[in-house]
């Protein structure tokens, strides 16, 4: 299965007026049907009800009302600091750039508007996209963020997305390796909470564990790029394991204060499991 199989759904009605490919909440043409009413001045009579006219004592002759099908502002926010720069079983800025052209292409295919933010320490103006249907303007941003090489001391400007989003609800993607303290994250979720948020942590399988095998290791803050030794042995392994599903029930924990769990990617995009989180959630 290739990346362009890549799903995404809503658990919720779009307010749009223009016409998409979710649920709405404008009455209209569409599959979605909402109720039965007697004909009137405005009904049309193509949607004639024939089973409730029928059971109709007085004889009235009854139409079916629809919900419009509306689009959904997607927005992918990417945290483009020193981190992402990580080379190890993959490199983590590479697979965030994957991932967010496979979320534009889903979202041209179904007609929904596309926009792309940046942040490191600062928001990064020059890589950003607002929201459009056009799939040029995509594939351009996708090339800038492509080129782009993360170097920013810290992801601290995600506290400042919110106001770049569009104001009605949107769904958001939020790909981030979330090296952060868990404070950061709370306000990061929190301050998007009114757009449906996914948080998609993009781990490494080699920065995750330690070998069980003696030896001396040297690890570096991707951030603070601040060094040191380490001596490996089993029982670290045994600690970075631990360190790393305590870390992850963290962000799960904070995640759901604000709606949906975080969405797990390490080494690589797996569209099956991308596409069963959005059936689950």
């Amino acid at each position: 299965m290739t990346l362009s199989a890549l799903a995404y759904a809503l658990r919720w009605r779009s307010r749009a007026v223009t016409p998409g490919a979710h649920r709405g909440t404008l009455a209209g043409p569409g599959h979605d049907f909402e109720r039965s009413v007697p004909l009137g001045d405005q009904g049309d009579a193509r949607r004639l009800d024939l089973r409730a006219s029928l059971r109709d004592p007085s004889e009235r002759v009854w139409i079916r009302l629809f919900r419009q099908q509306a689009q959904v502002p997607v927005v992918v926010v990417v945290d483009v600091s020193r981190s992402m720069d990580y080379r190890g079983a993959t490199h983590r800025h590479t697979l965030a750039v994957e991932l967010a052209e496979a979320i534009a292409h889903s979202a041209w295919r179904v007609g929904d508007p596309f926009a792309l933010i940046a942040c490191d320490s600062a928001v990064r103006r020059e890589l950003a996209l607002p929201p459009c249907r056009s799939a040029a303007g995509a594939r351009a941003a996708i090339a800038r963020l492509r080129a782009h090489v993360p170097d920013g001391d810290d992801n601290s400007a995600l506290l400042r997305v919110a106001p770049q989003l569009p104001r009605r609800r949107s769904l958001v993607f939020l790909l981030t390796d979330a090296h952060m303290p868990d404070e950061r994250m709370s306000k990061v979720l929190a301050s998007l909470a009114h757009h449906d948020v996914v948080t998609v942590v993009l781990g490494d399988s080699r920065e995750q564990r330690a070998s069980a095998r003696w030896g001396i290791a040297r690890l570096r803050d991707m951030e603070s790029g601040a060094e040191r030794l380490l001596l490996q042995r089993p029982a670290l392994a045994r600690a970075f394991e631990e360190a790393r599903n305590e870390r992850r029930e963290r962000l799960r924990r904070i995640a759901m204060r604000y709606g949906r769990p975080p969405l797990f990617i390490d080494d690589r995009i797996d569209p099956m499991q991308f596409n069963r989180y959005f059936l689950q959630t």
